[in-house]
């Protein structure tokens, strides 16, 4: 009995020490048929789990700012490897491309191409399929 007990344990405990490889789909928040574009200024950069996130402050019609969620669809390891450094973003003037909520009226979109507008470099925020490379 107790060789049983010990068994069961030890693959118990094996199976725990693998990490999780169920996720959540982008198609459930985001709708993936569509592209859009806003431009605005970087508030906040989070290199936070699951995704990396940022804020983007994008003027309405009255010129009052809005802000838009931008969730990356890389986490925060791979984001640092890539060299992203959340101090690069904050205040800068971009356009971010992105698949937008499925929420009507929301502000929030999936990834993206991010351009700085000062000096043009681009990043790939992740799921950029023939996009450029993060520069």
């Amino acid at each position: 009995m107790k060789q049983h007990f010990l068994t069961a344990s030890i693959v118990v405990l094996a199976g725990l020490a693998f990490p999780a490889t169920a996720h959540h789909s982008f198609n459930v928040f985001f709708d993936m048929s569509r592209t859009i574009e806003i431009e605005g200024v970087v508030t906040s950069f989070r290199l936070v789990n699951p995704h990396a996130e940022m804020l983007v402050d994008v003027p309405d019609a009255e010129g009052n700012p809005v802000t838009w969620r931008i969730t990356a669809r890389t986490g925060p390891a791979e984001a640092r490897r890539e060299g992203w450094v959340p101090e690069d973003f904050v205040g800068q003037q971009v356009t971010v491309e992105g698949n937008p909520t499925r929420r009507e009226g929301g502000t929030a979109m999936s990834a993206g191409v991010v351009t700085f507008m000062d000096d043009g470099r681009v990043v790939c925020l992740g799921g950029c399929p023939g996009g450029p490379e993060i520069r």
